[in-house]
């Protein structure tokens, strides 16, 4: 009886670690499919009562073609998008961009004062502490998700 019960939980224990390991391998190869590499990703918590946040993040391309993000979309918030800010008469213009291009072997940041994702409309108020997940829309059709914390000041 005793080696029996062994047996089904081994059994268990081995399928659960298969699956698992399937998830993790899927994962990975999201992202290196897409060739793009994520880091210093973060997005600045709004004051209260703002209808939209903003996340900056780094973009490594390591493939040897360029990658474009067509769009980015993520379950917390009814809209993002990508917008570019640029200075006319010491004002502050925000400029949205259609698609984001990153040349091979290239970089490309998203920072406070230049390029950065706007997160509009958030169903509830973003929280320091948690992470956001959001959804990058390759033009090859691909996606990569990724996962943002949430900060009252930068990284």
């Amino acid at each position: 009886m005793l080696i029996g019960t062994f047996k089904c939980w081994c059994n268990e224990f081995f399928s659960r670690i298969h699956w698992f390991a399937g998830i993790i391998l899927l994962c990975n190869s999201s992202i290196v499919l897409a060739d793009v590499q994520i880091s210093d990703g973060w997005v600045k918590l709004a004051p209260p009562g703002a209808k939209a946040n903003a996340a900056y993040l780094h973009f490594y391309n390591q493939g040897q073609q360029a990658v474009v993000i067509e769009s980015i979309s993520a379950p917390c918030c009814a809209r993002l998008m990508l917008h570019r800010t640029r200075y006319e008469n010491d004002r502050a213009i925000m400029e949205h961009v259609d698609e984001l291009t990153i040349p091979a072997q290239g970089n490309v940041g998203l920072v406070p004062g230049g390029l950065h994702i706007m997160l509009m409309n958030a169903a509830q108020p973003l929280v320091a502490g948690e992470n956001i997940e959001m959804q990058l829309h390759f033009s090859s059709g691909q996606q990569q998700t990724i996962y943002l914390p949430v900060k009252a000041d930068g990284p």
